[in-house]
């Protein structure tokens, strides 16, 4: 009886529904199909010309810094930088956007009675609302696939762009007559040649310097050793995540101050390669969901993480030369250590032990330090009231790790007679060839050198330390990984929300600015996002309960929101 009342009304009134509805309305049974489609046509055009707006001026504004800085980024650069920035640009544009859109095509249908012709027609709310839901549910799988795959690559090739690969690089670096720096390495040239895919070799790339020097620096950014050469020729390898980059160096003269001394080279080679890692190895951003549990599955794949263990094997090796000295000394109380070059020279060292690196001897004598010629003859004395035995890398140069002596307060004596002695304040004797050769932990495993560590952690107080470093730096990777995931979860779930949130206050306040509705459903999705960042702090520092707790909170307020309106909206 009731739906035929109501399709006299809609037959009576057919012209006056077509021109509130904009549709043509006809059988009651196709009705809600069209009334349906008509509204996810109004609501796809108004969100989607929204949000490649905002993400077009995001994106601009996005370039700004990467202009006003040093990076080497010409117009082409700046152009395919902000082509890539509007991707990323779209898990803030789509749910703002969405919100937007939907607040403003309900409005309007509201204001223009077309939502009391469709209730009229016999559509409920869920029905007229299914387009906006079904906006939402679509939203969110596109966010899922945005945030957790697509995006973490768009951001490691907009930091390549920004970077510049490292052709480019050193092209801006000669070009301005700056020092550029790969990690702890400084490269300067005067001038520079690429020659693309040689023929005389497997490089991806080969570079040419011209009077070129090359230095490693420090943790305090001193620099270690330096070598300057007439001619250097760079190979670059590009493998995953990294570039190797090997260097042949003609005419070259290093320096070393573990060592303390020059040294010439008609051509030098060093024997290893120096990583550069690329930017979507070296920020969790970067990485995509599946890339992220594989790291944190593996932390020694995370560029931070691996340099961690490169100093445990330091340590390691460390302990090992002191653990072989000790043992000579308690033995025999001296051990000879032979030098690294062609004099033939030995530095025999006298004392009682070694503790911790550093040399003991008895009250009566102390430490003695004689240098030896080829033929075992003493030719100096040095009597230091403090000296150490440590293990220093081989430097730029590419050399074998050696042992160094480091004495201080020293007292001098030049033999057979040692009638004048003299006293420095310090000497250093570098390059001296390692006391033992332990098992090369160069070719091991992260996994065995952690095996290794552990072992050796309660004799070693720099291992143990080293080590402490690696489970700090894997707590921290961990709520990285974990925060980071989560928190693409939380803003994909909120790009759902807000167009249904923004279409039921849209209903619910038909009478009010849409400007002033869309502040309303903003303000709570601004805080939203707020809530997902704290959040995400939390979860880096450890707390996982009480970050996903505040993460969340923002999404569910939504939906404590959106589900009030719905109840009004039923009620009246």
């Amino acid at each position: 009886m009731e739906s035929e009342y109501l399709g006299r009304i809609i037959g009576k009134k057919k012209s006056l529904g077509a021109e509130t509805s904009g549709v043509h309305v006809g059988d009651t049974a196709d009705m809600p199909f069209r009334l349906t489609t008509y509204t996810a046509i109004e609501l796809l055009k108004v969100v989607g010309f929204t949000a490649v707006v905002l993400a077009a001026v995001t994106a601009f504004g996005a370039v700004i810094k990467p202009l006003a800085g040093d990076s080497p980024i010409s117009a082409a650069q700046a152009i395919k930088y902000v082509g890539l920035s509007l991707i990323p640009m779209m898990q803030y544009a789509l749910p703002f956007a969405a919100g937007f859109g939907a607040t403003i095509v309900f409005h309007r249908m509201a204001a223009d009675n077309e939502i009391v012709a469709m209730a009229v027609a016999g559509l409920s709310y869920r029905t007229i609302l299914l387009p906006v839901m079904s906006l939402g549910v679509i939203l969110i799988l596109l966010m899922v696939l945005l945030v957790q795959g697509v995006i973490p690559r768009v951001y490691a090739l907009m930091g390549r762009v920004i970077a510049g690969d490292v052709t480019a690089i050193l092209e801006h670096a000669v070009a301005t007559g700056k020092p550029v720096r790969f990690g702890d390495m400084e490269i300067w040239a005067e001038s520079m040649r690429l020659i693309d895919k040689p023929e005389d070799g497997t490089a991806d790339e080969r570079i040419e310097l011209r009077r070129m020097m090359v230095a490693r620096l420090g943790p305090g950014g001193a620099i270690e050793s330096d070598i300057s050469a007439a001619g250097a020729v760079l190979d670059l390898y590009e493998r995953e995540g990294i570039v190797l980059i090997r260097m042949a160096m003609d005419d070259a003269v290093s320096w070393d101050s573990a060592a303390g001394n020059l040294r010439g080279f008609p051509r030098l080679e060093p024997t290893h390669a120096v990583p550069v890692p690329l930017p979507e190895r070296t920020e969790p951003m970067a990485m995509t969901r599946s890339e992220l549990l594989a790291v944190d599955r593996d932390p020694s794949r995370f560029p931070a993480i691996h340099k961690q263990y490169d100093q445990l094997e330091s340590a390691l090796r460390q302990m090992y030369q002191r653990e072989a000295v000790a043992d000579s000394l308690s033995e025999t109380s001296q051990v000879l250590l032979p030098v690294e070059d062609r004099s033939g020279h030995v530095w025999r060292v006298q004392a009682e032990g070694l503790r911790n690196g550093t040399l003991v001897g008895n009250k009566a004598i102390g430490v003695v330090v004689d240098e030896l010629d080829s033929t075992g003859r003493a030719i100096r004395r040095f009597e230091p009231r403090k000296s150490e035995l440590v293990v220093e890398g081989g430097g730029i140069d590419g050399q074998d790790r050696r042992l160094v002596l480091r004495m201080a307060d020293v007292r001098v004596l030049d033999p057979p007679d040692a009638e004048r002695p003299n006293h420095r304040s310090s000497v250093l004797i570098g390059n001296l060839k390692p006391f033992v050769v332990p098992d090369d932990v160069d070719s091991e495993t992260p996994a065995q050198i952690l095996a290794k560590a552990e072992a050796a952690a309660p004799h070693s107080a720099s291992v143990k330390g080293v080590l402490r470093r690696i489970d700090r730096e894997v707590t921290q990777l961990h709520g990285q990984i974990v925060s980071r995931l989560w928190r693409r979860w939380a803003i994909a779930v909120t790009a759902g929300l807000l167009p249904l949130l923004g279409a039921i206050l849209a209903l619910n306040m038909r009478h009010t600015q849409p400007l002033t509705i869309y502040i309303l459903a903003f303000l709570p999705a601004l805080l939203n996002l707020v809530l997902i960042t704290g959040g995400a702090i939390f979860m880096r520092q450890g707390d996982e309960g009480m970050g996903l707790a505040i993460m969340w909170s923002g999404n569910m307020f939504l939906v404590l929101f959106a589900a009030v309106g719905w109840w009004r909206l039923a009620r009246h």
